[in-house]
């Protein structure tokens, strides 16, 4: 017998059950089950809803009603039926998972966090309850967390697509790079279907530096899905990131054709006819941008930059302040409008935009240089040199860490050449000029314990750690 057949002969069955006791719960309870996998919705809803009248608290019941509205997309009542069943029953694990993965899906990221942390607790080992706690905390921000639950996801279910692809897109805004490239790989090789999982491996290609492998899988993409609208705008960064500025315009130029409503490929556009120094027809671009997206700040800052380089300070500034106004904790828009009131003679406001820069970013250079002139014109020889020196000493430790950033690539050179006591000469010389230098701390410890000194690798992997938890966290590389 087919299993229609089964189903239907089993429906039967229990009907003639309920005739003779029309309020037996586990009989009215399984009529859900087998009707739910006969399709028929309606039917187990009703069922389900007979189950809760035969028995008011049962959790189970308001679970199974819950999931069978879902499917009818009565997701308001799906929500209170989920909710009703965690109330009657905590550690009913269907009803957590089912009501964060429904709270999920509609978009209530915060209210999903707790129903999915308790599902996780009550079935560590459930790789779809870990995947969707993990991706609502990615959305959330909460990236470190999400890390650690996205990985474990795609241990319990290694051929879990989705959870590849959330773990990826969150390596990569912790700027684990290399690992972000091989988990969007791998969501790719899993499932080729899913348009957004090309497109992230596309960007974490051209973030790390790949960018032919990055216009690769972006012109793929294109090609198996041509609706796609972000595969063009994004295949146009990586030709701007190239400095493949005419391929890049090109693209723009089509896309903002196609899309007279996108603000961000005007946005691209003026970029890049920016820095092509065609500012005649990057200023229209980028003015159509600010037009189109008020919480832009990016536009006109960079409006701003190109009427200064053209000497229009006043346009400048007010570009500049509205730049403020729609970003204010922007470090830069606050550094140039200082910049541009220093030179047309608004000391006072001028010297409010710069401390408000150092304020933001305390390690800009350029804000302690203007501002060390700025207090120096205004006869403040104590605070000007204070300034200076302070702009002295951060130029000093950019050039310790770019010095720093090279003597571990030397000695990563030397470990791969089989020196390992040059290798760690350098890694020691990393470090020395740059103590907060992660990758060296992780690198010389690695050396140490081929070494055989272990106590000392211990102390320098215990620090790489401490200073980069999400690239050498004991869940991650090492």
């Amino acid at each position: 017998m087919a299993a229609g057949g089964r189903i239907d002969a089993a429906v039967e069955a229990v009907d003639g059950v309920l005739a003779e006791n029309p309020g037996r719960y586990d009989a009215v309870l399984l009529l859900g089950e087998l009707l739910e996998a006969r399709g028929d919705l309606a039917g187990a809803a009703r069922a389900y809803e007979r189950a809760i009248r035969a028995r008011s608290g049962s959790a189970v019941a308001h679970d199974k009603l819950g999931f069978v509205l879902a499917r009818q997309d009565r997701v308001a009542e799906a929500l209170a039926e989920f909710a009703t069943a965690i109330t009657l029953d905590s550690t009913l694990f269907d009803a957590q998972y089912h009501l964060g993965a429904t709270r999920w899906g509609t978009g209530d990221l915060t209210g999903a966090v707790a129903p999915l942390r308790a599902a996780v607790r009550l079935r560590p080992d459930h790789p779809e309850a870990r995947y969707y706690y993990g991706a609502t905390l990615q959305k959330l921000g909460r990236l470190h967390e999400a890390a650690v639950q996205l990985r474990e996801a795609t241990r319990l279910a290694p051929s879990l697509a989705t959870a590849h692809l959330h773990l990826g897109i969150t390596l990569q805004g912790l700027g684990d790079l290399d690992a972000a490239v091989a988990s969007l790989k791998r969501s790719v090789a899993l499932d080729a279907a899913v348009p957004d999982a090309h497109n992230s491996l596309g960007l974490a290609l051209m973030q790390n530096g790949n960018g032919i492998e990055a216009v690769e899988t972006f012109r793929k993409l294109m090609a198996t899905h041509p609706s796609y609208a972000p595969a063009r705008l994004n295949l146009a960064t990586t030709f701007m990131h190239q400095g493949d500025l005419a391929s890049a315009v090109e693209l723009l130029d089509e896309v903002t054709r196609d899309q007279p409503d996108n603000a961000e490929a005007f946005y691209n556009l003026g970029v890049a006819l920016k820095q092509r120094d065609d500012f005649d027809r990057a200023e229209p671009a980028l003015r159509r941008a600010i037009a189109l997206d008020p919480r832009l700040g990016d536009a006109p800052f960079t409006l701003g930059v190109l009427l200064w380089q053209t000497g229009r300070s006043a346009e400048a500034e007010q570009q500049f302040r509205e730049a403020i106004a729609r970003t204010p904790d922007s470090a830069d828009a606050h550094y140039m409008l200082g910049t541009v009131l220093k030179v047309t003679g608004k000391a006072d406001e001028a010297l409010t935009e710069l401390r408000t820069a150092i304020r933001l970013r305390p390690e800009s250079i350029e804000a302690h240089q203007s501002l060390a002139q700025l207090m120096q014109q205004r006869g403040h020889a104590d605070a000007a040199r204070a300034a200076r020196h302070e702009a002295d000493r951060l130029t000093r430790r950019k050039a310790d860490a770019q010095a720093s950033a090279f003597a571990l690539s030397v000695g990563r050179q030397k470990l791969i050449a089989g020196d390992r006591a040059a290798a760690i000469a350098q890694f020691r010389e990393a470090i020395r000029l740059g103590p907060d230098n992660a990758d060296a701390h992780y690198a010389l410890g690695l050396a140490l314990q081929q070494a055989g000194a272990a106590a000392e690798a211990r102390q320098h992997l215990d620090q790489a750690r401490k200073l980069a938890p999400h690239l050498y966290s004991r869940e991650g590389r090492s």
